[in-house]
């Protein structure tokens, strides 16, 4: 029912996270460069970019901005489930005093049919201080800001036509979002201000954000692909795009002791079946990505976030998945990707624009910083379109590299 309801992040900011001290934002929404207009995409006048990716050092960040969007995705799908025995994911930068007390800070702008939201909360481990829903129309002209609710300790107060929703406080714990709580209701048929909240949770339980360590974890994909042949058959043209050797894919399925079905992935070469798992870590990480980008690209609105995407994965093959969520014709459901990655392959004017350039470092206090190639425009280091940036990175122009003498100099 709520699939075909198209969300789209403009803007995750984030503050006192792990190694993120001070606030710092990741905007998605297009600047004023004129390289690669087709890249945009614009609703009710906002231009919203489809990709973001992120360079940088070891350590400088980049997987805990990675991790903060999980997490807040995270509570907002599960934290209804949380009571008293599970601690709210949120963790402070942990080595500075004052910001070890304090809490973590997450907001997310985006786009939910002709209104722009902004929601966000304050919160520890232990319990949410603060948590708040706005809404405006989307546009760009349209200041006027209206109060979904606001929550602060205790007191959670909704307006407007949502007022009636305070009937529901007392389902709501300390370590629970409101948004958690009233968007995992299961309503047969919600009214209009119900399916808000339940939309934004259905686009939250979308929202992959996929790290190294969470890879060959099989068991809910494998059964997902034994159900649908017709996604089965979608990732085996996707893999022979790779690996032509492959000649089919064949998901099986028995039954352990316990009566639970086990699901087992074979590759076919030569019309002999293989298990997935003597196939390449890049063949297997492409098989594992594909379910979660068809689904983005063809039937569902949403927001893909990858750490290390290039892992394991020749840099062509980087290259095709980008432009795929560049290409308008393929990606129908506006699905944006956010990655971050170490292969300079894409760091050139002919793949990103400046605005889908994101650079991550640490500055004098260890707190992590982000800033895009685009920032650079207005100042004495202006950065041309024509520049090879991926050159000019490594020569230590950007900042964001793993040592201070660039190029080893």
């Amino acid at each position: 029912m709520l699939n075909e309801v198209s969300i789209m992040l403009l803007q995750f900011r984030v503050k006192n996270y792990f190694s993120i001290g001070d606030e710092i934002t990741l905007d998605l929404t297009a600047g004023k460069g004129r390289e690669h207009k087709d890249f945009v995409i614009e609703k009710n006048g906002i231009k919203i970019l489809p990709v973001i990716s992120m360079y940088g050092g070891n350590a400088s960040g980049k997987s805990n901005i990675i991790n903060a969007i999980q997490d807040m995705f995270g509570n907002i799908l599960a934290s209804h489930t949380y009571g008293t025995n599970k601690q709210f994911a949120a963790t402070p930068f942990l080595y500075n005093e004052e910001l070890s007390d304090e809490s973590t800070e997450c907001e997310i702008f985006f786009g939910l049919g002709i209104h722009e939201y902004q929601y966000g909360y304050k919160a520890t481990s232990e319990k949410v201080y603060e948590e708040w829903l706005y809404y405006r129309r989307l546009s760009p002209n349209d200041t006027i800001v209206k109060t979904v609710f606001e929550r602060s300790g205790d007191t959670i107060q909704f307006s407007g036509v949502y007022k009636n929703f305070e009937r529901y406080n007392d389902l709501i714990n300390e370590n629970s979002l409101v948004l958690s709580v009233l968007g995992n209701r299961k309503l047969k048929q919600p009214s209009k201000n119900e399916k808000v909240f339940i939309s934004i949770v259905e686009w939250a339980k979308g929202n992959i954000a996929y790290s190294i360590t969470h890879m060959f974890k099989h068991d809910t994909l494998y059964e997902l692909y034994y159900n649908s042949e017709k996604l089965k058959n979608s990732a085996l043209k996707f893999l022979q795009e790779f690996d032509p050797s492959i000649e089919d894919i064949e998901v099986l399925v028995e039954k352990n002791e316990k009566g639970k079905p086990v699901y087992d992935v074979f590759t076919k070469h030569r019309g002999k079946l293989f298990p997935i798992y003597i196939e390449s870590a890049g063949t297997q990480k492409l098989f594992e990505l594909h379910a979660s980008i068809a689904t983005a690209l063809q039937k569902k609105s949403l927001t893909l976030v990858y750490d290390e995407l290039d892992s394991y994965l020749h840099p062509l093959i980087l290259r095709r998945i980008v432009s795929m969520f560049h290409n308008k014709e393929i990606n129908i459901m506006n699905s944006q990707l956010i990655f971050t990655s170490h292969n300079l392959t894409l760091l050139n004017r002919k793949e990103l624009r400046r605005d889908e350039i994101w650079f991550v470092e640490k500055d004098e206090n260890e707190y992590t910083t982000t800033y895009s190639l685009d920032s650079f425009k207005s100042t004495k280091d202006e950065v041309r379109a024509d520049l090879d940036y991926g050159k000019h990175y490594l020569s230590g122009r950007f900042g964001a590299i793993p040592y201070a003498k660039a190029g080893g100099r």
